[in-house]
């Protein structure tokens, strides 16, 4: 067995940091993360540099934020360039492996992993996420009118073919394989996980619990949906969110909480087994996810937004040398985690990284750290959806190109119902609170323009590389010993085979 530590990365997709025991949510089923926290530290404010899969994910693997990797949308690509940390890590005598979601399109679907055997390989139609009901794969699953509300409950999917128990099974394998050719190796393995992520779908027992004592609805704003701010409010009018009743709302959000039930399990399934050969002994166990969904909160949902629901993410870390039950209140980011596997690894941090290592919150002095700050961005001006967040220890503030900032007070008002500077201006709020305006918006701004943001982001898509996997493809594919990858699950999906 190598001396080396392995590190086990457990990424979810869309878990809304409030909805999980270890939260103090009591009406979250997630026994295997509570007991993953107990016996590590679980950071209460950490946020990913975009809420939205692609930006986030990238930024999150090349350690740099969403503007500097270029990184705006769903559409955009990892490029040759950029280094990522599985492809550092592999550089210094590491076995690394990705099963499951990644959500990155070629040339790069690897994202600098070494292995990649199962996952959203061939990004076509779809990223991992199984269209359910299947008959919803033609465009409805995805629909921002009806995608969200009408089929969330009971999956229609035979579960031994559900995405999350694959990509379990999957990560089982590849371990233990690799524990019996390759016990000298270290390694980083990364499972990724589809859910809670839309369509909001589970087993039936898992649905049928979480109906039994469902999850009240958040309350929502004053005046809503007219009060709300211009930014949130075109969320709401682009999901058509008022149209569902209550009881239709109620029903989604039981079904999402089953869907963070079902995920707990199947990554308990992989925690038992891997501790029961061994595997955890000299591991770091590591969970996040790579944004929230706004579950209903202030009146939204899904994601592309700067409340908490939306741009922070769950985030424990546990293994050899970690204090147990630790709580960490500082802000932090996902892209933090670049530096801090490379220290947990003993490997040369790579230059020119915009995180920070984490080390100091786990083994260390937390003084040592010297960022105080989390930052998130969206720049998606075709949608509608842009803005700039920095958050410190108290304040959030959020700039838009067109629309009034924002500024919550967020250890008076962890909820983030009352906008300061609603009622009074960034001046007043500098001199009667103290609040480091300037300092934040610095932050968030990072000493660019809208107009040159503007200007990168349409000089990256005219020169974005395009790739044709020829198709049509499935949700998941495998990729054979041989190479050849082959599609998963296309044949639940009557008449996608023949689509064009």
């Amino acid at each position: 067995m190598s001396s080396r530590p392995n590190i086990l990365f457990l990424l979810s997709d869309q878990h809304n940091p409030h909805v999980a025991g270890f939260a103090g949510n009591k009406h979250a089923r997630t026994q295997n993360l509570d007991r993953l926290a107990e016996r590590g530290v679980v950071f209460e404010s950490c946020y990913c540099q975009s809420p939205l899969c692609v930006p986030s994910r990238i930024s999150m693997l090349t350690g740099q934020y969403a503007y500097r990797c270029r990184a705006w949308n769903n559409s955009s690509v990892l490029y040759p360039e950029q280094i990522t940390l599985p492809q550092h890590l592999g550089d210094h005598g590491y076995t690394t492996a990705l099963v499951g979601k990644m959500h990155l399109k070629a040339p790069r679907w690897d994202g600098g992993f070494q292995h990649r055997p199962y996952g959203d390989i061939i990004i076509d139609k779809f990223c991992i996420h199984q269209p359910d009901p299947v008959a919803t794969w033609d465009g409805l699953w995805c629909n921002h009118k009806v995608g969200r509300f009408p089929w969330a409950g009971e999956t229609e999917i035979p579960e031994s073919l559900l995405v999350d128990g694959v990509v379990t099974r999957e990560s089982i394998a590849f371990l233990l394989e690799h524990a019996d050719t390759s016990p000298e190796k270290p390694w980083f393995f990364c499972a990724g996980y589809g859910r809670p992520h839309f369509p909001f779908t589970a087993p039936g027992r898992y649905f049928r619990r979480a109906m039994a004592d469902p999850p009240p609805l958040p309350p929502r704003p004053p005046g809503y949906p007219d009060g709300l701010h211009p930014h949130d409010r075109y969320i709401v009018d682009d999901f058509h969110i008022y149209d569902f009743s209550d009881e239709i709302q109620q029903r989604t959000l039981a079904a999402y909480y089953a869907c963070v039930d079902y995920l707990d399990d199947c990554i308990g399934e992989l925690l038992d087994v891997l501790e029961r050969e061994g595997l955890l002994e000299n591991t770091y166990v590591v969970y996040a996810s790579d944004h929230g969904d706004m579950a209903a909160e202030h009146g939204m949902w899904s994601k592309r937004t700067y409340y908490d629901g939306s741009a922070r993410v769950p985030l424990i870390i546990a293994g050899p040398g970690i204090p147990e039950g630790r709580r960490v209140r500082e802000p932090v980011e996902l892209l933090d985690l670049f530096p801090t596997f490379c220290e947990l690894a003993g490997v040369p941090v790579l230059d020119g990284l915009d995180g920070e290592t984490l080390t100091p919150f786990l083994t260390g002095d937390p003084a040592a750290r010297r960022k105080r700050h989390a930052r998130s961005e969206i720049l998606m001006p075709n949608e509608r959806i842009e803005f700039r967040m920095a958050r410190d220890a108290r304040w959030k503030y959020v700039e838009f190109p067109e629309y009034p900032p924002v500024l919550f007070n967020m250890i008076e008002d962890p909820d983030e119902t009352t906008n300061v500077l609603s009622s009074r201006s960034e001046e007043t709020v500098q001199a009667e609170c103290g609040a480091p305006i300037d300092e934040l918006r610095r932050i968030a701004s990072a000493g660019l323009t809208w107009a040159e943001i503007a200007a990168m982001r349409e000089e990256e898509t005219r020169h974005r590389p395009h790739f044709d996997w020829g198709g049509p493809h499935g949700p998941v594919q495998y990729r054979l010993k041989d190479g050849r990858i082959v599609d998963a699950d296309i044949f639940l999906y009557p008449g996608l085979e023949s689509a064009t």
